[in-house]
């Protein structure tokens, strides 16, 4: 409650931040927007406020994270008295985390595809490595390629729709890290597909931990260590990937040698997954109290389940079970740490 309109708006943010299209638009009682051209720096936006009316008036936000993830909310503020507002409908919108409840859908649709098709396509490769096969594995890879191309679209929607579905946010969103993070994936997916005449493990590897890093370089980055996080994320999708797609592999065309290959492979996951659900929910004080939190819970009983068909060598249902902690991986990917 003001006595007479502010100067501007500024809005203080955890980490640094890119506007999304507009960045902030604030409407007057009679419904004009009255907002000026927005100032970045760091984690502050501001923008200047032209308007003398009295009654409530309503702020709407959006940006992209430097971790690329993208938020957005609305608030209101009165001057004088409160009145009608032809935006007060953006107070309610629903949101899930920082984002639109079909916008957090998609974006997770997304994450599972994209990280099955890296599954299929490096883990497949680094079994055949192993079992030194030629790759045999024509259906799996290519089935793999189709989805890390269709994952890239389907995640620019996602964003798109976490944030409003307009042109000036679209080419907001093309523009920034997160743009470029999904153009590159899509161009590494494109080269996947392109050497996969030549029959070769190798070079689908190596296009995998590029791809492994750039995931990482889009995943939630840990308060005041930032690249150690995006280093322990791009060791647990290298190792996820290779054990998820080696298993897929090994289903196919079963050799002893693949449990040996990958205990290790489980054993950096797991412990690359611990060390990023501590830091993220502060030694767990976090897990029961956030939707993060209870993600993560069910993501580590499922995975426990997991380990347990694997040790009793129940493959199939091991790929099964695994195929769901991805599902959590995902949620657990677009949700909003605690820290």
């Amino acid at each position: 409650m003001l006595e007479s309109p502010p100067s501007s708006i500024t809005l203080i943010f955890s980490e640094p931040v890119t506007p999304a299209g507009a960045g902030i638009k604030v409407f007057s009682p009679a419904g004009g927007q009255v907002a000026g051209n927005v100032v970045a720096r760091g984690p502050i936006l501001s923008a200047p406020i032209n308007s003398g009316e009295s009654g409530t008036y309503v702020v709407s936000w959006q940006v992209l994270a430097a971790d690329t993830h993208p938020s957005r909310g609305a608030f209101r503020f009165v001057v004088g008295a409160p009145s009608a507002n032809p935006y007060s409908a953006l107070l309610g919108t629903p949101q899930l985390g920082t984002a639109t409840p079909m916008g957090l859908a998609l974006q997770a649709v997304a994450r599972w595809v994209h990280f099955a098709g890296f599954a299929l396509v490096f883990g497949v490769a680094g079994y055949c490595l192993l079992t030194r096969r030629a790759p045999g594995f024509g259906r799996l890879v290519g089935a793999g390629v189709v989805l890390l191309i269709v994952a890239e679209p389907l995640a620019l929607v996602g964003q798109l729709a976490s944030l409003s579905l307009d042109w000036d946010t679209a080419l907001a969103v093309l523009g920034s890290g997160s743009g470029r993070i999904i153009g590159l994936r899509l161009g590494a997916a494109i080269l996947a597909w392109t050497v996969l005449p030549a029959a070769r493990a190798w070079p689908l590897i190596a296009i995998g931990g590029v791809v492994a890093l750039l995931d990482g370089a889009s995943a939630h980055a840990i308060p005041g260590l930032p690249a150690v996080g995006q280093l322990l994320v791009a060791a647990h999708v290298i190792t996820m990937g290779l054990w998820v797609g080696g298993l897929a592999a090994f289903l196919s065309a079963p050799d002893r040698r693949f449990g040996l290959y990958a205990l290790p492979l489980v054993a950096i996951t797991v412990v690359s997954g611990v060390l990023l659900a501590f830091a993220h929910t502060r030694f767990g004080g976090a897990l029961f109290t956030t939707d993060y939190g209870r993600v993560l819970l069910l993501k580590v009983v499922i995975a426990g389940a997991a380990l347990g068909t694997a040790a009793l060598r129940r493959h199939r249902a091991e790929f099964a079970i695994v195929m769901i902690v991805l599902a959590g991986a995902t949620l657990l990917a677009v949700l909003p740490p605690p820290f």
